[in-house]
């Protein structure tokens, strides 16, 4: 039996099933959702002064022991592509408990050259860890999303 991992089929719906064989394509890494809306529980979403920044942010968390699967980083071309696509269906129903004032946050700041680094820190530790790691790298927005609250962290 081969194995699966799960991705999402697109920044804001949802994820898809691929076969352990199919890992050697590349595959553009997306936001995670629920539900189809975009909703990183115990995921931190951090933007940098550019793309550049948010790499070696990067670089650091996996260095301080985040794994590969937990540190995904988005260049600012796919937030802003991704963000748009969103808020062209911002009035959909299937987008009910969008952030539409999020969504458009995060497109400002990819529109002003913002790099992303999306980081799974479900517990406390994790994400004050993640946050000392990306300190030096020009940190200039971090929030975590927890099960019901937005957490803001920088």
């Amino acid at each position: 039996m081969e194995a699966e991992s799960v991705e999402s089929a697109s920044i804001f719906h949802f994820p898809v099933n691929r076969k352990e064989n199919d890992m050697a394509k590349p595959v553009r890494a997306k936001f995670p959702t629920s539900l189809g809306v975009f909703s990183p529980t115990g995921h931190v979403v951090m933007a940098f002064g550019d793309d550049n920044s948010a790499e070696m942010a990067q670089r650091a968390l996996l260095a301080g022991g985040f794994a590969p699967d937990e540190v995904t980083r988005y260049n600012k071309e796919d937030v802003v592509l991704e963000c748009e696509k969103s808020m062209e269906h911002a009035s959909s129903p299937a987008q009910i408990g969008q952030d539409v004032a999020k969504i458009e946050e995060y497109l400002a700041l990819a529109k002003k050259g913002c790099g992303f680094l999306v980081v799974h820190a479900p517990e406390e530790e994790r994400t004050k860890q993640a946050i000392a790691l990306v300190q030096p790298y020009g940190l200039k927005f971090a929030e975590k999303y927890n099960r019901l609250t937005l957490e803001e962290l920088a």
